[in-house]
Order: structure tokens, then sequence, then C-alpha cells
């Protein structure tokens, strides 16, 4: 049998262990670990996937859990963490409530019978759409996960700055995001033994290398990239060249030097004055560089001769041929190359001209030391690609499309409109790229108390506000504010827009008969941090679980409900005495009444990443259950010929 009993608690052992090293650096108020690296060196660290990665952890069921955490870290920039906190707390309740294969099925059931309906049906009313502009309210949290309390909204605005300077254009965010996670390693330059006060962001993008042959040069200009040296072989490879007298071998040497200074000139007719090498030139090449003043920076790694490729989209120059004197036409667009000293260190700052979405900047980072400027820059690149999730969606599973679209057809559009106890405000954003407009409010149906936005005051509501919280604002799947709207940059960045649905007093989450669309979670969807997504979740799972049938998919239910718990309690762990006692029973006692939850300000997080958390557990959760055999490997396997036959003894 596939994960006997025996092996369950041993597997929740393990998971409880990892769960214990990581949850002490959870959260806000998290601690920090203190890592030693082979060198000596200690660097205090609260990041998830470094703190896995140090265990160094020996039982294969362990190694399957840390890879799996660090996988959803890589894809979504977040949760290494609260992955392995909340997979103790699944694999712990399994183990609790017994079973074997049924509730292996049940797990794959209950993904599709009641976490996504549990999702469209009550989870959906709660989200909101990003504020318009504003990154710091999902980057500050973000970064106080990972990062000591120094420095922290310091390095959220850096980073905001980055994101709206290289894409100013709302609708190339997605775009520009993405390369920013891939390429972040070469967007920066490091310097220790600075504050991070003076860290700043700079246009085009800096070399971490001098040059090797510097002519100052006004104006626009061209670059060439190469890969190969430019001084001209002799002969080809694997040819034996032969030399019969001194006069044969200076002839040789004037033929090169002819051809490189032919080649230099060739280059000055082209209007080249920059030459980036990935490998080292000759001298003669430097020479005759200087010469007819083109600037040289060689040795360029790999990534960076790639980084510069993608953004101006010109290949590398081979310059041999039976026609040296060819037109070049793969050059680069320069509007700036200079030397940048950086404490001690002269480095090349270039100014390229993009022929994509993404506007060429770079991030100076200083920081005391370089392990902190480590994981300052380890934090910004998974910020980046946190972000990038904004964009992304949750679509419903096939199978139930079909019951979506039925009860849509039958469902009577006139409810959201005619209902005497009910009233929608719907908020329209009509930003542009320049500025937020003001919001325009349309009253549907009959009208009642209302619940207004004040445009003097980001995301408060005017009722019932309050110095502690104000009501959590509740986005209805007609929200038609895209995810690039949501992070536009402009002016009146404060009048924030969103629409407002309250809910049908006495309505049930499972009953509602609204949200049948195909998407789980809007692009753009967020929710306050602090433990909110995973209170929803727990109580909306547990109350769509109620109208389940099968038994065990309803023992899975309230097991990953009370699970996602395990989140907040950690969380609050280190607040007042009782802080999650209290603010759990506070919550649960608003939803039962169908009114909005407080909201602390604290910042937002992104609800695709939570929900793909809960996803990731609960697949690693069946990977796990359905393990037979663990086979310990010593050697490496030996390779199988094709000429072998399942007859051969």
């Amino acid at each position: 049998m596939a994960a006997a009993e025996a092996e369950r608690p041993r597997l929740w052992q393990e998971a409880a262990a990892l769960a214990g090293a990581v949850r002490g650096a959870l959260g806000p108020r998290g601690g920090r670990a203190l890592l030693l690296r082979p060198t000596g060196e200690a660097v205090p660290t609260r990041d998830g996937r470094r703190l896995l990665e140090a265990l160094s952890v020996e039982p294969p069921a362990a190694r399957v859990m840390v890879a799996r955490a660090c996988s959803l870290r890589a894809a979504t920039g977040d949760g290494a963490k609260s992955f392995v906190v909340l997979l103790a707390a699944v694999l712990g309740g399994l183990r609790a409530a017994g079973g074997g294969a049924g509730l292996r099925r049940a797990l794959r059931d209950f993904e599709a019978q009641v976490l996504e309906r549990a999702a469209a049906r009550g989870l959906r009313r709660h989200l909101r759409p990003a504020p318009p502009g504003l990154l710091e309210p999902l980057l500050e949290p973000y970064l106080a996960g990972r990062l000591g309390p120094g420095g922290r909204r310091r390095l959220a605005r850096l980073c905001a700055e980055m994101c709206r300077r290289c894409a100013p254009a709302a609708a190339a965010r997605p775009q520009v995001l993405r390369l920013l996670g891939r390429r972040f390693a070469e967007l920066h330059a490091a310097v220790p033994g600075l504050p991070l006060a003076s860290s700043r962001v700079l246009p085009g993008i800096v070399l971490r290398r001098d040059f090797a042959a510097y002519c100052p040069t006004d104006g626009e200009l061209r670059a060439l990239l190469v890969t190969e040296p430019l001084r001209p072989a002799l002969t080809a490879p694997g040819v034996e060249f032969a030399v019969d007298s001194e006069g044969q071998y200076q002839a040789s040497l004037r033929w090169i030097t002819e051809r490189t200074e032919a080649l230099m000139k060739h280059l000055q007719s082209n209007n080249v004055k920059l030459l980036l090498s990935s490998v080292k030139q000759e001298e003669v090449v430097i020479y005759y560089a200087k010469l007819y003043g083109v600037s040289v920076v060689e040795c360029l790694s790999s990534e960076e001769m790639a980084l510069i490729s993608e953004i101006t989209g010109v290949s590398p120059y081979a310059p041999f041929g039976d026609n040296t004197d060819r037109e070049i036409t793969e050059t680069a667009a320069v509007t700036f190359c200079q030397p940048l000293l950086l404490v001690s260190k002269r480095c090349v700052h270039i100014g390229f001209t993009s022929v994509s979405a993404f506007q060429p900047h770079c991030l100076i980072l200083c920081g005391p030391v370089v392990g902190v400027n480590e994981q300052h820059a380890a934090a910004l690149q998974g910020a980046f690609t946190m972000l990038l999730q904004l964009f992304e969606t949750v679509d419903r599973r096939e199978e139930w499309k079909v019951e979506g679209e039925r009860h849509s057809e039958a469902s009577d559009v006139s409810t959201w409109h005619s209902s005497a106890t009910q009233k929608q405000l719907v908020i329209e954003n009509t930003c542009n790229s320049n500025q937020v407009s003001e919001c325009r409010l349309k009253a549907l149906g009959y009208e009642r108390e209302r619940k207004i936005l004040d445009p003097d005051k980001s995301d408060l509501l005017v009722h019932n506000q309050k110095n502690r919280s104000a009501p959590v604002l509740v986005a209805h799947n007609t929200d038609k504010v895209s995810a690039c709207e949501c992070l536009r940059v402009g002016r009146g960045l404060e009048k924030t827009c969103c629409h407002i649905v309250p809910f049908k007093q006495g309505e049930s989450c499972a009953g509602s008969g609204q949200d049948y669309s195909n998407c789980l979670i809007e692009a753009g969807s967020v929710l306050p941090v602090g433990g909110y997504f995973e209170i929803l979740l727990h109580y909306y799972i547990q109350d769509y679980a109620k109208q389940c049938q099968q038994s065990e998919v309803s023992i899975v239910s309230n097991v990953v409900a009370d699970a996602l718990l395990s989140i907040p309690k950690a969380l609050y762990r280190t607040a007042e005495r009782n802080g999650f006692t209290t603010f759990y029973l506070e919550a649960i006692s608003l939803l039962q009444k169908n009114q909005p939850l407080p909201v602390n300000n604290e910042g937002l997080e992104s609800v695709y990443c939570k929900y793909q958390l809960v996803i990731s557990v609960l697949h690693c959760v069946t990977e796990l259950l359905s393990i037979d055999l663990v086979i310990g490997i010593r050697r490496p396997l030996q390779k199988i010929e094709d000429s072998d036959s399942e007859d051969d003894s």
C-alpha cells in the first residue's frame, strides 16, 4: 500500500521539523536565523528558501518537501516558509483523521468540489483590486517578511521606482517585470561599505568592470557586440602554419596589424564608437581602438551580453570573412557612455536605446557589508516576481465550468438590480496615463445607507470609520479594473478606485448563485496581510463542506480548513496576548453576520500567490502519500545498453 499507515507519522514529523525551523522567521514580527557559511562568515537571514536550503536535510521525503517549497518560491517569489508550515499542519490533520487510499482520493476531489467553489462563491466577494499606481503597500509587507526592520521602506520605494522607470507604460508592466525578475543580477550593482540611503536608480545599465580603452565622445553613438577576438588569425583551427624565415614572420605580423587597423577604420566610418566584447582582446586591437576613437569594454559575461542583445535587438558581429568592408548593420544605439566611480571601483555606465517596452535602468544597491547586499538583492528580485503574479488569473476546472454556465443562464439578471434590500455601488476607473480622474459613482437599485470612498483618504471608507480599522471592500466579478490599470503610474494616485458590493443578509456562500464565470481569481486581486486570506478561506471551506455528500471529502475539508489557521497563528504568536483568538473570533462573527471584516494598515498581498500556495501544498501532500517505496542509491546508475533485452539474465 502506498504510504502505509506506519509511514504517515514520519512524514508529519519531518514536515513538523521543517516548520519548526522556519516558523520563528514567519511574518513581519519574525526573527532572523544566523547562517554560518563554510568560509566562517555569519549571515543573518529571514528568507525561507535560504533557511530551507541551509538545513541540508537527508530524509528523502523531507527533501521533496524542501524542493516543492523552493519551487513555489521560484515561481511566485513568495511562500516558502508558509508552505512548510501549512504542509505540516495538513499532514498532522490527516494523521489524526486516519484513513488510507480513500483520503488520498479525497484530496483530489476536495480541490474541485470544495476549494474552487469556496473561492469562487465566497472568497471572491472579499477581494479588492490593487491600488492604482501604488506599489509600496504590496512591497513593504513582502520585504518585511524577508529582511530585518531597517530599510524595508527604503527598499520598497527603490523597487517601486525601478519598476515605474523601467515600464512607464502600464500595458508593458508584465513584460518588464518578467525581465526584471530574470535579469536583476545584471541590472543592479552592489556597493558594500555605504549606507542603504545612498542607493539610487540610474538610467542605463552599469557594467561592473572598467574600460580597456576609453575615448570620450558627445552625442549618440553606435555600439558593436563581438564574441570573438578581433585580431585576425594567420590560419584556421586545425591547420598548421609554417614560417621559414624571420622575414616571413615579420610579414605576417605586419599583415595582422594592417588588417586590425583596417577593421578599426571600418568601424569608425560606420560611426561605431563603442566595442562590447565577451572575450579579452589583443593589445594591437586596444591600440588601434584608442587611435581611432573607439572605446572598448571586454570580458563581459554571457548574461550581460544576452541582456544587451535583448534590450537593443542586435546580434554579435562576425568581423572577418570574404568581405571585411561590408556595411555594419547590427549596431546598437547608445545615448551616453561614461565611467562611473562606485566607491573605489570604476565601472562602465552605458545608456542604451531600447527596442522593446523595457526602458533600461539599473539599481545601485548600497549596504554595510556584502552579506546584507546579497539579502537585499535576493529580496528585490523576488519582489519583482511577486508583482508579476498580480497579472495572473486562476481559472476554474473544465469539469464544473458547465455547471456554472447552466446556473448563470438560469439565474435572473434582475436579481442584481431589483432587490429592495440590496444596493450596488460601482466605481468606474477613468484613469489615463497621466492622472487618475475623479471616480464616478453610479447607484444601482434602491438607495440605502451609502458607503463611499473618501477621495482624500485612500482605501478608507467614510462610513463607520474608526481609528483602528476600516471595513474590507468587497469586489464583484464584474470589476473592470485590469491589472495593468491597477499598477498605472500617474498623478492623483491618492484617489483609489474599486468596487463595493455589500452582502445580502442571510446569503449562503454555497447557494448564492453568483460568480459563475470561468475565472476564480481575477488579475490584480489583493487582500490585507495578516491572515485575512487564511481566515476567509477557512470559513468558506467549512461552510461549503457542510453540503458535501462524501464523508471523506468532508474530512479533508475540515483538515485543510483547520490547517489554514496555522499561518495566522504563527503570525500572531508574538503579538499581544490572545491576539489570534481575538482576531479569529471577531472575524468569524462578522462573516456569520455577512458584514465586512476590519482592515489593518500593514499592507496588501497578492491573492494569486496565496491561492497557489494552497494548491501547491495539496499537490505535495498527494505526492507524499502516494510514495510506494524509497530506494537509496549509493552509486550512479549504470547505463543500460540498447542491445540489452528483457530475456538477459
